[in-house]
């Protein structure tokens, strides 16, 4: 069962400046238009790395009863650290490339009808995923997805800099580099203790519905139900991936290629080198050996916009997507 609270009154403003969205007045600009919420921002921190964040995250746990992270998916990805297993609750001002977190629980764009449904809204215990490369000690969070393969290969090509101004383009000339370079890798894949052999061009871990935007690439993913959801992609011509790609984005919907189980508590990936990976959108690593995924159950308090809006957030998304 979900646990849903009240919202918080009590918040830090956790503000990543490098965000494709965040304007220099942002920081100003959103304090106002919390307090007159009646929500009271008690601290403005600007991390400026993914250790900053999860650090500033770590230092208002306790002391607020929110935090808000303003910015895209990777810093609410680079909060996680700092936040899970903690009482505070954690919400997002989406101003990133592309916001999927923002798509998933129906999050208006703009800050001021933003703020206002967060001011109205609930608190809920959601999972997350994790991930482990057991020979190295590193791990990490992801709440939306992890990717294994060929998407980890794009965010991994992303410029940086480019990304910082012409936003998602940066992931379409990423994603031609990565179309002509990338090769599927043969893998052991060890899902809840059944094995398989296979050759995989992307392995997708999802604990939300949307992936890369508004796609709902694993539609049935949940994420409160103790499980991650799988989809995969098998070798094939270039050419056929490319059509591929672009069935998927016009149809809005792909069921994969069905090489595993649809749904894992946990999942190992043994594979000849090391995988491309990225999560919630932004590049891991490439680090040697084994690559663990397992559900955290629980862990997240997700500070979520009015029911109503997230209501109407689904709606759409069912009509768009029978």
């Amino acid at each position: 069962m979900t646990e849903t609270t009240g919202t918080p009154r009590r918040v830090a403003l956790l503000v990543n400046e490098n965000a494709f969205g965040v304007r220099a007045d942002d920081p100003d600009k959103l304090v106002r238009l919390c307090r007159a919420a009646g929500i009271d921002v008690t601290a403005v921190e600007r991390p400026g790395s993914a250790q900053e964040m999860a650090e500033a995250a770590a230092a208002h746990a306790e002391s607020a009863t929110g935090l808000l992270v303003v910015g895209g998916d990777g810093a609410l990805n680079a909060s996680l650290p700092g936040a899970l297993n903690r009482p505070v609750a954690v919400g997002m001002l989406p101003r990133g490339t592309v916001n999927v977190w923002a798509r998933e629980i129906g999050m208006p764009a703009r800050a001021e009808a933003a703020i206002r449904a967060l001011a109205d809204g609930t608190v809920e215990s959601m999972d997350v995923g994790r991930i482990a490369w057991p020979e190295s000690g590193a791990s990490g969070y992801f709440l939306l997805m992890a990717g294994l393969g060929f998407d980890g290969e794009v965010t991994r090509l992303v410029n940086r800099r480019m990304k910082r101004i012409v936003g998602i383009g940066a992931y379409v000339f990423a994603s031609l580099a990565a179309y002509f370079r990338h090769e599927p890798y043969e893998a052991v894949v060890e899902v809840d203790n059944r094995t398989y052999k296979l050759r995989l061009t992307q392995l997708v871990a999802a604990n939300c519905r949307r992936y890369g935007g508004d796609l709902p690439l694993v539609a049935s993913a949940q994420p409160s139900d103790g499980l991650l959801d799988l989809w995969t992609l098998g070798p094939a011509p270039k050419i056929a991936h490319a059509a591929r790609f672009a069935m998927i984005v016009a149809r809005q919907a792909d069921q994969g290629d069905r090489l595993l189980p649809g749904r894992a508590r946990r999942v190992r990936v043994t594979a000849q080198h090391p995988i491309a990976v990225q999560l919630d959108g932004d590049p891991a690593p490439p680090l040697p050996g084994p690559v663990e995924l397992s559900v955290v159950p629980g862990a997240f308090r997700a500070w979520l916009p009015r029911r109503n809006i997230r209501a109407a957030a689904r709606q759409s998304a069912r009509l768009t997507h029978p």
